[in-house]
């Protein structure tokens, strides 16, 4: 590799990095505090709650991942045209096409970065993320509900127990009138939290249930010795465990879409999903043609660069937005799964032919320029 090739490589490598690493820990903050509950309201340690919170943060990378490449795309490109560095490759004798390598180098290395992140590690801490919350709040009965004390576990539900011994608590009545139409009453002498299988269980000894409808009149109240009750039903927003096929695998996702064993609605949103993996990391490419049309010629010192990069900004908007809007209709029109995989890569092609044919840079309206070039002007 060239030395030229390993400075462009360098300097749009690291602003790169700046931006990714400045815009995640923005946004994982602010995520942060939705999850800071963990600590205060449900009893958990400060490495539960970090534990919780960095799995979020290759999702944040993945989406963020492009963005940043571009951030530091026109970034490295601005510091060329400023310092003359691009006017000086130019004088040399190399071409728009030259150029184009190292950028287009640093877009590949960007893309399977980020393909790596969308295929593989951000299912993988999803998965990881789902299953560390729910025993997070399967836990929630043992560690924080307070006896004598009427506790809404969530609307609906009220929970209370007189007494601890030992490990048994003592005195337990449940309400939960989630259902409108099934009101449920337990009502025992005691219970304990019992776990197995993953799952934790809290057993009532010597009590009853109460089943009201507002069909029947009378209550009906059934008696027992034992009952097993799964928290999974009492923790709050804690049900089954169920993988959404954004939280699946890309392994079981592209098994489950070729087998075609799946449910329409649930094959449409596994296909939907699978080009959205697919096609995140290729807008690299469709960033490094849209920088390399905005800021790739060289300019002279007395032309100011913003406004090429104010016009890169909303077209660079404008092609994600498009991306999620494909995103978005796959899940109603299956037939876009072609279009949608492929736009950010015909986006690329498309800015990229048409800069080294016709050697232009993306310019403002000329009336804009015009005015640029008036208020300047001596009086």
């Amino acid at each position: 590799m060239a030395v030229i090739d390993r400075y462009l490589l360098r300097i749009i490598g690291m602003a790169a990095l700046s931006a990714l690493c400045a815009l995640t820990l923005v946004i994982w903050i602010s995520q942060a505090m939705h999850d800071v509950d963990l600590i205060t309201t449900q009893g958990q340690s400060l490495l539960a709650f970090l534990k919780v919170t960095i799995l979020t943060l290759p999702a944040m990378a993945a989406i963020i991942g492009p963005v940043a490449f571009f951030i530091g795309l026109l970034v490295a490109l601005n510091r060329f045209n400023a310092d003359s560095e691009l006017a000086v490759l130019a004088a040399s004798g190399m071409s728009p096409l030259r150029l184009m390598r190292p950028i287009l180098t640093t877009a590949v290395i960007a893309s399977l970065l980020c393909g790596l992140l969308t295929l593989w590690v951000v299912p993988a801490s999803i998965q990881t993320w789902r299953t560390m919350v729910t025993q997070i709040r399967s836990d929630f009965l043992a560690k924080i509900v307070k006896p004598g004390r009427f506790n809404e576990l969530e609307k609906g539900v009220v929970f209370h127990y007189r007494e601890r011994a030992g490990d048994a608590l003592m005195g337990i009545f449940i309400q939960d009138s989630r259902d409108l139409d099934l009101v449920l009453v337990y009502v025992a002498e005691r219970g304990r939290i019992v776990a197995g299988k993953g799952e934790n269980y809290l057993v009532l000894e010597n009590g009853s249930v109460q089943r009201e409808t507002h069909r029947a009149q009378d209550a009906s109240i059934v008696a027992f010795q034992r009952y097993a009750l799964d928290l999974t039903q009492l923790a709050p927003g804690n049900d089954e465990v169920i993988f959404q096929p954004h939280e699946r695998l890309t392994t079981d996702l592209l098994s489950s879409y070729i087998d075609g064993k799946e449910p329409s609605s649930v094959e449409t949103r596994i296909g939907a999903e699978l080009a959205d993996r697919f096609s995140t990391p290729l807008f690299t490419f469709a960033f490094a043609a849209i920088g390399m049309a905005s800021l790739g010629r060289p300019r002279t010192t007395r032309s100011s660069a913003v406004s090429s990069i104010i016009i890169a900004i909303l077209v660079g908007a404008l092609v994600r937005v498009g991306g999620f809007t494909l995103s978005v209709a796959l899940k109603t029109s299956p037939y876009l799964v072609i279009i949608s995989g492929s736009f950010p890569l015909f986006v690329a092609l498309a800015l990229a032919g048409w800069t080294l044919l016709s050697s232009r840079t993306l310019k403002p309206p000329f009336a804009l320029q015009r005015q640029r070039i008036n208020a300047r002007a001596p009086q």
